[in-house]
């Protein structure tokens, strides 16, 4: 694994893996939830924000980043990411609005 033990990036895998979590939540819950539109947005946010920190965390810890806490951190992203289209497809926009202005 390495002589450097990142603690950091290990925190960066565990908060993928709880959005991840919330996302298959909200997914699995979508009709329990009183307003999931809105749970989603806030979620939506949460998961924003997270992608934004990867390459400020990157970048900070230039060389200290070996290819296995990479690899962990990127596998976690991806999990996350395969999420989301999940959540989308519980999004029903309105098919046509013309119709509600008749």
């Amino acid at each position: 694994m390495g002589e450097y033990a990142d603690e950091e990036g290990l925190l960066i895998v565990i908060q993928a893996s709880e959005l991840s979590g919330e996302v298959a939540t909200l997914t699995w819950n979508w009709n329990n939830y009183s307003d999931p539109v809105k749970e989603a947005y806030e979620l939506m946010d949460k998961v924003h924000k997270f992608f934004l920190e990867i390459p400020e965390y990157e970048q900070r810890m230039g060389s200290k980043l070996n290819e296995y806490h990479k690899n962990k951190i990127n596998n976690a992203i991806v999990d996350l990411r395969k999420q989301l289209p999940y959540m989308k497809n519980k999004i029903k926009p309105y098919e046509n609005l013309e119709n509600m202005v008749d």
